[in-house]
């Protein structure tokens, strides 16, 4: 990576952690022209905006035809303009190449590496330029779907702030883990009201999921009183959802679950937001993207919609209302995933269970089962403690 492409991604990184433009054209020793005209490449292009123009000619990387290669340089440079709110969220990957390549005809396709090594060649990749990822821990056991609305995830993501406004607003993000179908709202700091009507909205729009992993403690563990269970988990409870929970990391990050914070860090957040009806504008034009448009390599080259085509929901009516009244605790489970602390306990709700020393640093599974408000604790699947649980409220429904 050259010294120029180093020093121009700073600068955007600058930019965007609230740098003053005199203050990074002073620290950068460039020029506000230098400045201003990389920023508007980024803003029109994204981070593969920032590389130079290249005159080298386009070559042919392990004998593909001219034709091919020629091709696979033509969708990219076509898929990479991105002029409006839709064409912002548009993937120009290989697997959006090599899906339209198929749907153009050619019989013979390259794989994906080697689509990569194309556009390598004619210097159309995108440098690396987004946040780093936290990496979970490797005994940390991460479920994976087999199917749509197997497992859904809910997270609240924020603050964040419009230009020129010191009010705090907030994304509220919901997802399928299986086909990538997502549903975003932006608000301001939601009450537990708000967030129910959230919930709401994204089960009939998706469907009621089997499992619901909600890791934002804001959403799910904040309660009154220790051992009781917030307006969240009952909802979820009455309509047959398993919700689970995981844990923090050592740092105090979540474990990563794969939301669409990769979607508004890289691409919503770049650009300048002024008002909240600009911003939904966005994510309307964000999800009908990623409905229609994004290929998914691990589900046979299809979309979320074509997943999704001739798919049975179980859904809620369009006049569901329950969750404006009082919500008793029915019949089901909550999963809890936590670290086991130093001194070899865990916390559920606010009530701490003491889980042994010999288990301290690894990840155990907790089951709460409202029948009998009892909390089985599992080790790699084998049950090795069951608690009573202190439960504060009304029993059942």
């Amino acid at each position: 990576m050259s010294h120029e492409l180093v020093l121009r991604q700073e600068a955007i990184r600058l930019k965007q952690a609230g740098r003053a433009v005199s203050w990074i054209c002073q620290h950068l020793e460039r020029s506000r022209e230098w400045f201003y005209k990389w920023w508007s490449r980024y803003l029109l292009e994204g981070a593969s905006g920032l590389r130079d123009r290249s005159h080298a000619p386009r070559t042919n990387p392990r004998g593909w035809s001219n034709e091919i290669c020629q091709a696979i340089l033509d969708i990219r440079e076509r898929l990479a303009r991105r002029h409006g709110p839709r064409e912002r969220y548009r993937l120009a990957g290989a697997p959006t190449i090599y899906h339209e390549l198929a749907c153009l005809g050619y019989e013979s396709l390259p794989s994906l590496r080697t689509i990569e090594r194309i556009l390598q060649k004619g210097d159309r990749t995108s440098p690396v330029f987004r946040p780093q990822a936290c990496a979970a821990s490797s005994d940390y056991p991460i479920p994976h779907a087999k199917h749509s609305n197997q497992r859904h995830q809910v997270d609240l993501i924020g603050p964040r702030y419009l230009k020129g406004s010191q009010r705090q607003w907030f994304f509220l993000v919901y997802r399928d883990t299986y086909d990538q179908a997502v549903y975003v709202e932006f608000q301001p700091k939601p009450h537990m009201e708000a967030v129910l009507a959230f919930i709401v909205r994204a089960w009939q729009r998706l469907g009621l999921p089997d499992t619901l992993q909600a890791d934002n403690s804001d959403l799910f563990g904040l309660t009154s009183h220790p051992g009781s269970l917030n307006r969240f988990v009952r909802l979820a409870l009455l309509v047959g959802i398993e919700l689970t929970s995981s844990p923090n990391t050592s740092h105090g990050a979540m474990v990563p679950s794969n939301t669409s914070n990769g979607w508004l860090q890289d691409r919503l957040l770049t650009i300048p937001l002024h008002s909240p009806a600009q911003v939904r504008r966005e994510l309307g034009a964000m999800m009908e993207t990623c409905f229609h448009e994004h290929i998914h390599p691990n589900l046979n080259f299809q979309t979320t919609a074509q997943v999704r085509r001739n798919l049975a929901v179980r859904t809620l009516p369009h006049n569901f209302r329950r969750h404006l009244q009082p919500l008793p605790v029915a019949v089901g489970h909550v999963t809890f995933t936590r670290r086991v602390r130093t001194l070899g306990r865990i916390t559920i709700l606010g009530v701490r269970f003491k889980v042994g020393k010999r288990l301290a640093h690894q990840y155990v599974s907790a089951t709460l089962y409202t029948r009998t408000m009892i909390v089985k604790i599992h080790s790699h699947g084998q049950l090795i403690k069951q608690f009573d649980f202190s439960f504060v409220g009304k029993r059942l429904l």
